[in-house]
């Protein structure tokens, strides 16, 4: 059920939800995302404390995490033509046993440990060179093979051999690469189509469950906006608008709204 323009009720096939009815439930949601996108957040944060459900977080522990890399050190350094051409024949000397390396061993982390807290934001401080990317990429399961890693990583106490850890984490690098021919809304239904519904459809279904247990009647556009981010294919679509209505409100020149978009 969705509220209409005069303010009375409308039954709705989630899965026909059309773009104007998707406008107006964002407009009645996020008006001013300055003043009505914390109310929103809270308001979806309330509906699931009410009926006592754990959203599932995930706590990251490391322990004597050490990473090992073997560089050229002076001169064979450098990014030149001429070393590089020596890089590739020594590469295959060295593949063939017929050349010893003349690598250097480099560590560039030592001997960390620490505790990643859910429902918390980290800030990494560092100066340039000191780890802070290697950190990340070893956290999240995407650091080169090339590098000798030494240590133990957990998430909520399991290692990262027990499930598939590219699904629960994920890096964005500082350079996030986009197709320069699609519009910041297609970019942002392409990434939505990547991550598809994942537990959303699964947490919706046992919260309806309760709701109706307790004989709880949830908002109406809270309701019909979490049905269709759950649902695969209007997922995309809604939340795409909702992150356009954010940004939109929040920039207003288009420069500052397509950096804020992607």
């Amino acid at each position: 059920m969705v509220t209409d323009v005069e303010g009375g009720m409308k039954e709705v096939e989630i899965k026909n939800l059309g773009f104007e009815e998707r406008k107006k439930m964002m407009e009645r949601l996020v008006r001013v995302a300055e003043e009505d996108n914390e109310k929103f957040l809270q308001k979806l944060r309330e509906r699931i404390d009410r009926v006592g459900i754990d959203i599932p977080m995930i706590e990251v522990r490391y322990e004597n995490l050490n990473v090992e890399a073997e560089i050229h050190v002076g001169n064979r350094g450098l990014p030149t033509v001429l070393n590089s051409v020596i890089n590739v024949l020594e590469a295959f000397g060295n593949y063939l046993h017929i050349l010893p390396s003349r690598k250097k061993p480099l560590l560039v982390l030592s001997n960390i440990s620490g505790i990643v807290k859910p429902q918390r934001m980290t800030l990494l401080l560092g100066p340039p060179g000191s780890g802070k990317t290697t950190f990340l990429l070893t956290l999240a399961g995407k650091l080169g093979s090339d590098l000798k890693v030494s240590g133990k990583v957990t998430y909520n106490g399991h290692g990262s051999d027990e499930f598939v850890l590219q699904r629960t984490a994920a890096y964005i690098g500082q350079h996030d690469l986009h197709i320069g021919e699609l519009t910041v809304r297609e970019t942002l239904a392409f990434s939505a189509r990547c991550q598809g519904v994942g537990t959303r459809y699964d947490l919706l279904t046992e919260l309806l469950r309760r709701e109706k247990a307790a004989n709880i009647r949830p908002d109406p556009d809270i309701d019909v906006f979490m049905k269709a981010a759950s649902v695969p294919g209007q997922q995309i679509d809604v939340v795409t608008d909702y992150i356009l209505k954010v940004c939109a409100s929040i920039h207003s020149n288009e420069s500052k709204f397509k950096f804020c978009a992607y």
